[in-house]
């Protein structure tokens, strides 16, 4: 998948605003800009390939509970589905019914033999971007949307607020042409999707 760093992001919003520089407390607010404009974005779909994990392997404790952060692996911030077995192979799986609460996902109906894993479709938690971390890399299916989002932020917080519903507009644009795309791969799979069916209904 494509990146592009956080100076290209800057760069670019920089080019669109016209002005050689921003001045360090622009600097600051453009970095709060971006961050609430990518959990924007991020928050548009729950199908971003990005930070998708399907049928990953997670430890259950005895009381049935699935947490949001185990050993090196990403920490979940959305449980999406949670299978008995590997999702999507040749076989069918066993969908478990869940909740969930500030410890993690509750199963419900768990089968007592099992082995203390289930298999989990979550979305990532989506990082914080600055231009001092080391994690620097914009999605690039959320480049033009944040470049034009935040100028349009820049333009509001500066009173220029007809520029601004323009930009804001331009971003939308960007943002839904990236949402289309998703769509129509969704269309296309199953990954998202739950059908009920009677096997999926039954702790066996």
């Amino acid at each position: 998948m494509q990146i592009k760093s956080y100076s290209d992001l800057y760069k670019l919003v920089v080019a669109l605003s016209g002005v050689g520089t921003f001045t360090p407390e622009e600097k600051v607010n453009i970095e709060q800009f971006v961050n609430r404009r990518a959990f924007e974005a991020y928050s548009a779909s729950p199908s971003w390939p990005r930070y998708a994990v399907i049928g990953e392997e997670r430890t259950i404790s005895s009381a049935g509970v699935v947490p949001y952060t185990e050993g090196s692996l990403s920490e979940i911030a959305d449980f999406q589905r949670i299978h008995r077995t590997q999702p999507f192979n040749r076989n069918s799986a066993l969908e478990y019914e869940f909740y969930v609460d500030s410890s993690g996902a509750h199963v419900l109906n768990l089968i007592a033999n099992d082995s203390g894993k289930v298999f989990v479709n979550y979305q990532k938690k989506l990082p914080t971007f600055t231009e001092a971390s080391s994690v620097d890399e914009i999605p690039y299916e959320f480049f033009f949307f944040l470049a034009h989002a935040v100028y349009a932020d820049f333009l509001r917080m500066d009173g220029q607020h007809n520029k601004a519903l323009v930009e804001e507009g331009v971003a939308n644009n960007y943002l839904a042409l990236e949402l289309e795309k998703i769509d129509i791969k969704s269309n296309n799979n199953t990954i998202n999707k739950k059908f009920s069916t009677y096997v999926n209904r039954q702790a066996r």
